[in-house]
């Protein structure tokens, strides 16, 4: 292998190419203090609800080297999400097709077109994908704990490389580090001044929880994620629609109207969320929601 850095001009081109908004890159070095201790505290609060598999590999997330033992350099990427059209139901990020996928291609096109070697990851391992946004200067932090890139606010996917290469020249944070998260308690309770907790969280709980839904959960906007916290970041007023047509609903899918959600069908619910997001929630995690909702 060359040892030469590579050339992070060109890699950021490369990324711009593929659809990427930002890409940023930062030395493989362990995760900052005050973002370690902020993430031990998360998780000694069971802020993690009952997603267990965030209490696994701690120093796996905290140290990049242990997840891939020989990567030099973090590659921090952003993709657009934003649908120019909603269908008000579910939440904007699961519009269109299943994120991961998007994002897992363009990755590996990436780590081909600019000559990476390592691996890729998109909320699939543990890596914490926030920090390094925020470390790589792809973005900023929002006081309900996403990051907010400029010029398109929140409505962003995160996705990482982690290259075995060195590049010539590495990004810095784009804003300081945050004192806490504190300040929205008032727009929502599950935003604490220690981060977010999943357990009062709809997004969660319409997603994640395999169980019923709590007796004091109502559900308005949305049966599918939740949006207001989102929505309620200053940044996002630079939210734009996204010119990736995979992140569009269906015609179907804007079709869809109370009534016919609340008949849905398993043989409706498939033939809509083939390669969607919303498939994690299950058929069954889905009417549930359907039936809380409004």
């Amino acid at each position: 292998m060359n040892s030469a850095p590579l050339n992070s001009k060109e890699i950021k081109a490369q990324a711009l190419r593929l659809g990427f908004v930002a890409c940023g890159m930062a030395p493989a070095e362990p995760v900052q203090e005050w973002y370690a201790q902020h993430f031990r505290q998360w998780l000694q609060l069971g802020f993690y609800a009952d997603m267990e598999y965030m209490r696994n590999h701690v120093e796996m997330r905290l140290h990049p080297t242990l997840l891939h033992p020989g990567v030099k350099t973090i590659v921090s990427l952003a993709l657009n999400y934003m649908p120019s059209q909603q269908q008000p139901g579910i939440s904007l990020y699961a519009q269109g097709k299943d994120y991961h996928d998007v994002m897992r291609e363009r990755l590996r096109q990436l780590m081909a077109d600019a000559n990476l070697q390592g691996r890729y990851f998109v909320d699939t391992a543990p890596v914490l994908e926030r920090y390094w946004a925020w470390r790589c200067g792809v973005g900023e932090f929002c006081k309900n704990g996403l990051i907010a890139v400029p010029g398109y606010g929140p409505t962003v996917f995160l996705g990482e490389i982690f290259a075995e290469q060195e590049v010539d020249s590495y990004d810095e944070p784009i804003s300081t580090t945050p004192d806490n998260f504190a300040g929205w308690e008032t727009l929502c309770p599950a935003l604490t001044p220690q981060g977010l907790d999943a357990r009062l969280c709809l997004s969660y709980q319409t997603i994640e929880n395999r169980g019923e839904l709590p007796q004091d959960i109502h559900l308005k906007r949305t049966f599918y994620g939740c949006d207001k916290c989102l929505r309620a970041c200053p940044q996002f007023k630079e939210s734009h629609p996204t010119t990736e047509e995979a992140f569009q609903p269906s015609a179907e899918l804007l079709d869809m109207q109370e009534e016919d959600w609340r008949s849905l069908t398993p043989e409706q619910y498939k033939a809509l969320f083939k390669g969607s997001a919303v498939k994690r929630a299950k058929y069954e995690g889905l009417v549930r929601n359907i039936r809380k909702w409004k």
